[in-house]
């Protein structure tokens, strides 16, 4: 009987162990699904306050600091940010297959800083291809000059010819994001074993009732 016993224990710690491991892994994926559908609605609905007209007027280049509709776009990012937990917003433009950077909400101090007409030195392909499909994304984790992010895009579009004006972007840290989904997924696996291991003692309090009035 107790070898019984102690089979059908091990057999039960196996079948939970894989219940959580499960529920872990899949509210993980959900996670991080869920993050980039949240990240990617905030950055579209940004994307979407400026005016093509305004961003028509930019050149991308240093030559831009300063003038009303730069400042006006860059105002928005730094009034917009106060209210997000993504640290920076910022813009970037195509200019003979290139990426360069406009607008942003970062101090002209701040190591995350890239000043108006920056070179984009390692875009990823998703970063150059919006300027192509005019499609919002989201991207990553990867890894470029200033670090390692999980990254969406949105474009502005011209309402009379469809090309991208300029693409808005916001990061999250790659490491911030992973921590968040493998937490998710820590407390799914805890959630799931403890719900099996109360069915579980339910189940043997019940059998050890019924032998108890069979005997």
């Amino acid at each position: 009987m107790r070898n019984h016993t102690l089979k059908g224990l091990c057999l039960a710690a196996l079948v939970l162990s894989g219940i959580g491991w499960g529920a872990g892994r899949w509210y993980a994926k959900r996670t991080d699904i869920d993050m980039r559908q949240r990240l990617l609605r905030r950055v579209v609905s940004i994307a979407r306050t400026f005016r093509p007209e305004r961003v028509k007027e930019l050149s991308f280049t240093d030559a831009d600091v300063g003038t009303p509709s730069f400042e006006y776009i860059r105002q928005q990012m730094i009034a917009f940010s106060q209210y997000l937990p993504q640290r920076g917003i910022y813009s970037m433009a195509m200019r003979d297959g290139t990426l360069v950077f406009g607008p942003e909400n970062y101090r002209q101090d701040d190591p995350m800083a890239s000043p108006s007409g920056t070179v984009y030195e390692r875009p990823s392909p998703a970063d150059m291809a919006i300027f192509t499909t005019g499609e919002p994304v989201t991207i990553g984790p990867t890894t470029d000059e200033y670090g390692t992010f999980v990254s969406a895009l949105a474009p502005v579009l011209d309402p009379d010819t469809g090309q991208v004006l300029m693409a808005v972007g916001m990061d999250i840290v790659a490491n911030d994001w992973l921590a968040a989904t493998a937490r998710a997924g820590r407390n799914a696996m805890g959630a799931a074993m403890a719900t099996g291991l109360v069915v579980l003692g339910g189940a043997t309090g019940i059998l050890r009732w019924r032998r108890r009035l069979i005997a």
